[in-house]
């Protein structure tokens, strides 16, 4: 018995010291969201050449967590409550179980813009939808990416965390400090080799695409310049995506990029001309252009009777072809 109890002794010990030691997940909101992003730069460049299907995947997932968790540390450091989707019914005890509704991501940017009066641009704003469009696409739709998209993405978003991070976090940290510096410094190398790999493509797109900058638009999905107007099949040259109708291109275009209207077009007749179209040419003036034959808008007018439709400037009066009938009679 003295000897079954002696070798028993050591193992409940032990156990007991196991217990002891073990340590809790010690993951603050900073700390998660910084761990985040390596993990993100981590899945784009572990690998040599294009990361795989997998990797990519949650390269999307963890920046996107990223965002998330650091634009609501900045905004807990504001006020606890405006974390919640509802900050009038917030309740501390809810806040400090975790147990309750938060706010969407874009909620987060306009609050932080609103209330903590920073300055989160509209293109950054922009970047952060489309990396979250990618991430909803990826995990409810099983969608595929392009490699290109993802890391034109990921080289706007992580540009502005590390801005982010700098000014909007890190002046605030304590214990944290060295931890996130010893990180950012980190992401600072992996941020280098992506943007070279986005310049280096984009500079190779420049000289092909420097004659048709007339009809090059933004691709919606990458945020490149590269979309060129009447090709065939329709596409980005930068990040490969197509679309099957210049329809389904336009009104992307239109909502990612506030294109305004959609009229049908009189050349091809594809319901794809873009009223607040921008161009290569001139990115800062609105320019009315079809997104299936590359026809110039510019000068025609509005049908006088349906305002539904574009006339042509010479044409008179000035009414489309299914409101003729009703200009004659009332002439």
């Amino acid at each position: 018995m003295a000897d079954r109890q002696s070798t028993e002794k050591p193992d409940a010990e032990q156990k007991k010291l196991v217990v002891r030691r073990r340590r809790d997940m010690d993951f603050t909101p900073v700390r998660n969201g910084m761990d985040f992003l390596l993990s993100a730069f981590d899945h784009l460049s572990q690998r040599e050449g294009a990361p795989g299907a997998r990797d990519l995947k949650y390269a999307v997932l963890h920046l996107q967590a990223a965002v998330e968790v650091l634009l609501k540390a900045r905004l807990i450091r504001e006020h606890w409550s405006l974390v919640f989707s509802d900050p009038g019914k917030a309740k501390r005890v809810d806040y400090e179980k975790g147990s309750f509704s938060s706010c969407t991501v874009l909620g987060a940017v306009d609050r932080l813009n609103n209330i903590a009066n920073l300055q989160i641009t509209k293109e950054q704003r922009q970047a952060i939808t489309n990396l979250a469009d990618t991430r909803n696409a990826l995990t409810h739709l099983g969608h595929t990416a392009s490699v290109y998209a993802v890391e034109a993405q990921a080289a706007l978003v992580l540009d502005f965390l590390l801005n982010f991070i700098h000014r909007e976090l890190r002046p605030a940290l304590s214990k944290e400090g060295p931890f996130v510096e010893t990180t950012m410094d980190q992401l600072r190398t992996r941020l280098l080799h992506i943007k070279a790999l986005v310049s280096q493509r984009s500079a190779r797109l420049e000289e092909e695409l420097k004659y048709l900058v007339d009809r090059t638009v933004e691709c919606p999905e990458c945020g490149q310049w590269a979309i060129v107007l009447g090709d065939e099949p329709l596409s980005c040259r930068f990040c490969m995506k197509e679309w099957d109708t210049p329809n389904e291109l336009a009104v992307w275009y239109k909502e990612v990029n506030s294109g305004g209207e959609i009229f049908p077009c009189d050349s091809c007749n594809h319901y794809a001309v873009v009223m607040r179209a921008e161009v290569a040419k001139n990115r800062n003036a609105s320019t009315p252009i079809c997104f299936g034959c590359a026809a110039d808008y510019s000068t025609w007018r509005r049908c006088e009777i349906c305002n539904d439709s574009l006339v042509h400037p010479e044409q008179s009066p000035q009414v489309c072809s299914d409101c003729e009938p009703a200009a004659d009679e009332a002439y």
